[in-house]
């Protein structure tokens, strides 16, 4: 028996009543005349007897009517459309993949999140090596990223375009006369390698020109490097806006990138899989927001 077998043994059980069940399957009385013939074959039990104008059920008929009703309205519920997201009884997690400069979103998105709601976690993680695997998981994610680093299986939403500045103590001599390409690779720079392999957009624009930086300090987080410049000779290109608030903090100063750098648009994803979920669209929603408002 497959499963049109079980459906029509299901509705015959309910209407008790070939014409009926007919009519409620869209074919004709004949139909499913053969089919109440083809199942008292396979099941070996008469299903439905006639009594005057009345079809009653065997006793097997009966045993197996209730489980019968059960399991086809769980394999209904199984492929119906998914609920509408209900924020306040909400009880999930979503991790979320972002570079530590861009934390400054997260106060207004918490925030936003949590005014409609409060059960939802969230999970703040660097980006890892494996982004897509990452994104792939069961449990909601989302990630902030250049647009390069993201592969096919992604489903995205633009942010915005990211420049960059270059960023020192506001005291550095580097700062002082002509700021020129000559100026600003004459000082050791802070370079960022957080290990996910997007590369340095920085590094194949002076490539590309036939130019070097010397490298004075590796770091794996922006505020890392942000935080040695303060007492040093280091310079370091930072990304702009994201960054204004740290480098505003710290009393830095900024100055333009003295080479022609290509634009870095970033955007808000997440693999495909979750396109159509609802609680994932609130949350995209959500984050989408926050993030634009810092914009």
């Amino acid at each position: 028996m497959d499963l049109p077998d079980l459906v029509t043994l299901g509705v015959l059980l309910e209407e008790r009543h070939v014409t009926r069940a007919a009519r409620r399957l869209g074919i004709t009385q004949s139909s499913m005349s053969h089919r109440l013939a083809s199942l008292r074959e396979s099941l070996g039990d008469p299903l439905l007897v006639r009594h005057g104008a009345e079809m009653l059920p065997t006793p097997r008929a009966l045993a197996m009517q209730a489980p019968l009703a059960h399991h086809l309205a769980g394999l209904r519920q199984a492929i119906a459309s998914p609920a509408p997201f209900e924020p306040r009884s909400a009880q999930l997690e979503l991790d979320l993949y972002l570079p530590d400069l861009l934390s400054g979103v997260l106060p207004l998105l918490v925030g936003l999140v949590r005014a409609e709601a409060p059960g939802v976690r969230i999970r703040a993680h660097m980006p890892p090596a494996d982004l897509p695997a990452a994104l792939a998981r069961d449990r909601p994610s989302l990630c902030i990223a250049p647009e390069h680093f993201l592969d096919g299986d992604a489903r995205s939403r633009s942010l915005g375009v990211v420049r960059f500045a270059v960023a020192g103590r506001p005291d550095h001599p580097a700062f002082d006369g002509c700021w020129d390409v000559e100026r600003w690779l004459a000082w050791p720079h802070v370079v960022v390698r957080t290990g996910n392999g997007g590369g340095n957009v920085v590094e194949r624009a002076l490539a590309a020109q036939g130019l070097t930086r010397a490298v004075g300090l590796q770091v794996s987080t922006f505020l890392a490097g942000l935080l040695a410049l303060g007492q040093s000779d280091l310079l370091m290109n930072v990304p702009l806006p994201f960054a204004e608030g740290p480098v505003a903090t710290m009393g830095l100063r900024v100055a333009p990138v003295p080479v022609t750098l290509p634009d870095v648009r970033v955007s808000l994803a997440w693999n495909a899989r979750f396109q159509q979920d609802p609680t994932h669209a609130w949350l995209r929603e959500r984050l989408y927001r926050a993030v634009v408002e810092r914009l």
